[in-house]
């Protein structure tokens, strides 16, 4: 093992369970890069049977530079966020990546740029960002700007030689999505200093670990570049985590990750922002709960909406709820 294998720049973690196809185009992609200051830590989430023989069968054609780790066999498994953490503290690398297993990087210069961009530096990166397209499970890509697209148009810095832009936590909480991991790039000191990702959150793991990052963030860098490919879940696939978890189970995490932010956020630019998006799944979670038939369940939080998000339209709206309730026969 050479000295670059002991402390490259880069640590790139992979989760994985029971997709070994998928996960094995992913790795492609990431030795297309075209430096190899890298090393690759696989997390195996309890892969068992023909998927872990695949996995192992793998793990015999690559070098010292990939490394396997096997957690044991949970029904659930442990969750991507403790998976993530398990690879971040067995990393050597300076910076931490993280690539999802049925997704691809796409632009063979993405590390060396990185590399570059933290050679020029005044100061030590805690973030830096890039940005991904997206396509449908038929192959279709997705219209739309998605995550921080577009960052660059919205924001009073100007780009360095090397094409990256500083931004602040202003900058980012003007788009309403947030950077995906696979284009998100931490200095590995500061992600362990924030407490890496919270591995009681089984959805938007990713979401919560942004949005305390950025808060605590010194330095951030962005690039307009597209480097990955995300392939958005299928719905009526039970193995990806987003599609595994009801609409309500979704709301109630939503709701932890802004009270999180409510109570901790070190600015109140960040407060402000958790506030508003708490207002809007508040809002979504009665909407849903009408919707499943539950009416009583669903003014309780159009109440508390009022209280972090009030307008006279929610006012009005809450009222004729309200009305409509109390002329409802009651429940036996």
């Amino acid at each position: 093992m050479t000295d670059a294998n002991l402390s490259p720049t880069f640590s790139i973690i992979i989760p994985t369970r029971d997709r070994a196809a998928l996960f094995e185009r992913t790795l492609q992609s990431v030795f297309e890069q075209t430096i190899d200051d890298f090393e690759v830590i696989i997390v195996n989430d309890g892969s068992s049977g023909e998927q872990l023989d695949a996995y192992r069968t793998m793990e015999a054609r690559y070098d010292a530079r990939v490394r396997f780790i096997y957690l044991p066999h949970r029904a659930k498994g442990h969750g991507p966020a403790y998976s993530r953490n398990v690879g971040a503290a067995s990393a050597r690398g300076t910076y931490l990546c993280f690539l999802d297993d049925d997704d691809l990087w796409i632009d063979p210069d993405h590390l060396r740029r990185v590399r570059d961009s933290v050679a020029a530096s005044t100061r030590p990166i805690d973030l830096y960002f890039t940005d991904q397209r997206a396509v449908f499970p038929d192959g279709q890509a997705h219209p739309g700007g998605l995550w921080i697209s577009g960052l660059e148009a919205r924001i009073d810095t100007s780009p360095d030689a090397l094409g990256n832009y500083p931004v602040r936590l202003e900058h980012l909480l003007q788009r309403t999505g947030f950077a995906h991991l696979n284009c998100t790039v931490y200095r590995r000191a500061f992600f362990e200093a924030i407490g890496g990702m919270d591995e009681s959150l089984r959805y938007e793991n990713d979401r919560d670990v942004y949005l305390r990052a950025i808060d605590a963030a010194e330095y951030m860098l962005y690039h307009p570049a597209v480097i990955a490919q995300h392939h958005i879940p299928n719905p009526k696939r039970a193995d990806n985590v987003s599609t595994a978890v009801s609409l309500i189970e979704k709301k109630v995490i939503q709701f932890r990750i802004c009270d999180k932010a409510i109570a901790f956020g070190k600015h109140a630019a960040m407060r402000a922002y958790a506030r508003r998006a708490k207002g809007y799944e508040l809002k979504n979670m009665a909407h849903l709960l009408m919707q499943a038939g539950k009416p009583r369940e669903a003014f309780f939080y159009m109440r508390e909406a009022l209280l972090v998000s009030f307008t006279f339209k929610w006012l009005a709206y809450t009222l004729a709820s309200g009305v409509r309730l109390l002329l409802r026969p009651q429940d036996p």
